[in-house]
């Protein structure tokens, strides 16, 4: 299996930690957020990665360098996004050539968490037997969070909501009973969603979820009882530095 890092985001949210470097490359603990999550894959066995660079591309791919020097089992391609900003879905898009042959997994490079990969691999497994229309599995906790993923009682993904702005986007009107779980930053993707990507230039995965989500199925796995931190601001990066338990 493959995997994605997404790590080209700005971190404007972390300024000052972001004023002379990448947002991947800001340190909790003492290793980068980058390196944590290197290991994390490296640690579930996967050896083959695509990580997309912006902001001070060249930084991170020295640190990706002297990475591969030190664990060369490890292949690592930069999907390269330093003219443009691309986004989650048109990230991922323009990375097709390199992961269109078999399932992979995403991963946001600003997420430091203790989500299982591999009973994320095994449920995706379990809803793939069922249904080869399967298109991607979602690692999701139960959360307090301004927006959320919504899901039917069968784990099917239905609609998001932001409940801070009151925005909803139902892709599936005829569920009831909706329970709201946040993205946790970690899914699973079967390449035959990029077949079915028809959104151009810029654009978000979510968006591209929600409009598959009226005709196949997306669906979720609920990692409630995993340790979990999105390192999007300075007092998100103290809360993981004082709580974390996670090592490498």
């Amino acid at each position: 299996m493959r995997a994605v890092i997404f790590a080209a985001g700005l971190g404007k949210r972390l300024y000052p930690y972001t004023k002379d470097k990448p947002k991947a490359l800001v340190k909790v603990r003492g290793v980068s957020m980058l390196g944590h999550t290197l290991h994390k894959m490296q640690a579930f066995g996967i050896k083959n990665l695509v990580v997309n660079v912006h902001a001070f591309a060249d930084q991170v791919e020295s640190f990706l360098q002297e990475f591969t020097a030190l664990n060369p089992e490890m292949q690592i391609c930069i999907s390269d996004e330093r003219d443009l900003l691309l986004e989650t879905g048109g990230g991922l898009k323009k990375m097709q050539p390199m992961l269109a042959d078999a399932p992979f997994i995403v991963h946001n490079v600003d997420v430091i968490s203790t989500v299982d990969l591999k009973a994320l691999q095994q449920a995706d497994l379990a809803y793939l037997l069922g249904n080869p229309g399967h298109l991607a599995t979602l690692a999701v906790r139960k959360t307090h969070s301004d927006r959320y993923f919504l899901f039917n009682e069968k784990g099917l993904l239905c609609g998001w909501e932001n409940v801070k702005t009151g925005e909803l986007k139902i892709s599936r009107p005829q569920e009831k009973n909706l329970q709201r779980f946040g993205f946790t930053g970690i899914h699973l993707i079967h390449p035959a969603l990029f077949t079915l990507m028809t959104e151009k230039g810029v654009f978000s995965i979510t968006d591209v979820y929600l409009r598959l989500a009226r005709t196949h199925e997306i669906r979720m796995f609920d990692a409630s009882d995993a340790e979990w931190f999105d390192i999007g601001s300075p007092e998100q990066l103290k809360l993981a530095e004082e709580k974390a338990t996670i090592t490498i």
